[in-house]
């Protein structure tokens, strides 16, 4: 083989070994969006959450799924960032932002509408009013 044959089967190698480095590396990335969603009955008693879907859809039918009781309706979807819940001994609220610190913030805002007593909580003081993180759920690729 000529010494042109053999430049271009090793040019020709390089790029299929560096073709399939860099596709093996995009087939494990995350998905751009990834959704998530809280199903919940009526008096918060069954819940069903879903996270890491493609869709906003895939991931409400599987809350969905998963609240299996009778009047479970979708409360909240989120997409990209977490979803946190938070309780008092008087109530439970929930927020979502882009990251599980912002979600917390978020949720401990919504819990001053239940127990206004709370307004100057924050994340930092919320156990001065009782209030606590009951679970944050983050999609894989939330910041």
């Amino acid at each position: 083989m000529s010494f042109m044959g053999k430049a271009g089967l090793a040019v020709a190698a390089l790029g299929l070994a560096a073709g399939s480095v860099l596709g093996a590396g995009a087939a494990n990335a995350v998905p751009l969006d990834q959704w998530g969603a809280m199903a919940l009955d009526a008096d918060w008693t069954n819940f069903g959450r879903a996270v890491n879907f493609p869709t906003r859809e895939e991931a409400e039918a599987a809350a969905l799924e998963q609240c299996a009781a009778d009047g479970c309706a979708i409360e909240v979807t989120w997409v990209n960032g977490c979803l946190a819940l938070v309780e008092n001994e008087e109530y439970v609220a929930w927020g979502k932002g882009a990251d599980r610190a912002e979600a917390e913030r978020q949720a401990y805002l919504a819990l001053t509408e239940g127990t206004p007593q709370n307004l100057l909580v924050n994340v930092g003081s919320s156990q001065l009013a009782g209030g606590s993180v009951i679970e944050t759920i983050c999609t894989a690729n939330a910041s």
